[in-house]
C-alpha cells in the first residue's frame, strides 16, 4: 500500500527509541494494534503505538530509566489481565508498554504472547495471529476481522494456531482460529519500510 499525506501516524523516531533499548537490554517486544495494522497496510490511521513484552516491569523500568525515558505505570482495565501497562512519554502521541499481555473473556484469561513475524522500519512487529484475537476479545470487530481476513489470505504460522486452541477462547474465537490455513513453507518477505 502506498503511503499519502492523509496517513495519520505518532512519531516513528520516538518509537524506534524506545524499541533499540528495548533491544540494547535484550528485551523481547513487538509493535501490535493500530501500527502493526499500519505496518501490514491494513490501516491509514495510528491511533497510539502499542509495545508488548514478556520481560519483567523492573527489567523495563530499568531499561527506560537508564536511558532517561520517563512513563507512569498505569491500570488497563477490567478487561485486560495483563502484567503491567506503562504510558512511555516524551513523544509525539501516546505509546504504551504492555508486559505479560493478556485479555479477560467470558471464557477465561487468554495470554497474548510477544512473538515478533517480521520488522517494519527496523522495529518488531508482533504476530497477526495473537493480535487477530485480541481485537476479537477486546469486542474490536473491524480490527479483529481484518486481521482474520489477512492470515487467512497468507496464512497461519501452525505454531501460533496450537499455542492460540490451548487459550481459553470464546467458541466464536476458537472456530475461527480454526479455519485458518497454515502459512507456505516460505514465507513472502514481510520487512516493510
Amino acid at each position: 500500500m502506498d503511503r499519502s499525506e492523509k496517513d495519520k501516524i505518532p512519531s516513528i523516531p520516538f518509537l524506534k527509541r524506545v524499541s533499540k533499548v528495548m533491544e540494547e537490554a535484550d528485551l523481547v517486544h513487538a509493535l501490535g494494534g493500530s501500527g502493526l495494522l499500519y505496518a501490514l497496510g491494513i490501516q491509514k490511521r495510528v491511533n497510539d503505538w502499542d509495545l508488548t513484552t514478556e520481560a519483567s516491569l523492573n527489567e523495563v523500568k530499568d531499561a527506560l530509566s537508564a536511558q532517561g525515558i520517563l512513563y507512569e505505570r498505569r491500570e488497563g482495565g477490567t478487561l485486560f489481565a495483563s502484567s503491567f501497562r506503562l504510558v512511555i512519554l516524551g513523544g509525539e502521541g501516546e505509546m504504551d508498554l504492555i508486559g505479560g499481555f493478556a485479555i479477560q473473556s467470558d471464557a477465561g484469561v487468554c495470554r497474548i504472547p510477544t512473538v515478533s513475524r517480521f520488522h517494519w522500519n527496523g522495529i518488531p512487529v508482533g504476530s497477526p495471529e495473537v493480535w487477530a484475537v485480541a481485537y476479537a476479545l477486546m469486542g474490536r470487530r473491524n480490527q479483529a476481522d481484518s486481521l482474520f481476513r489477512y492470515v487467512t489470505e497468507v496464512g497461519a504460522d501452525r505454531g501460533m494456531i496450537e499455542f492460540l486452541l490451548q487459550q481459553p477462547l470464546p467458541t466464536d474465537v476458537y472456530r475461527r482460529v480454526r479455519k485458518w490455513p497454515f502459512e507456505p513453507k516460505k514465507q513472502a518477505d514481510h520487512n516493510r519500510v
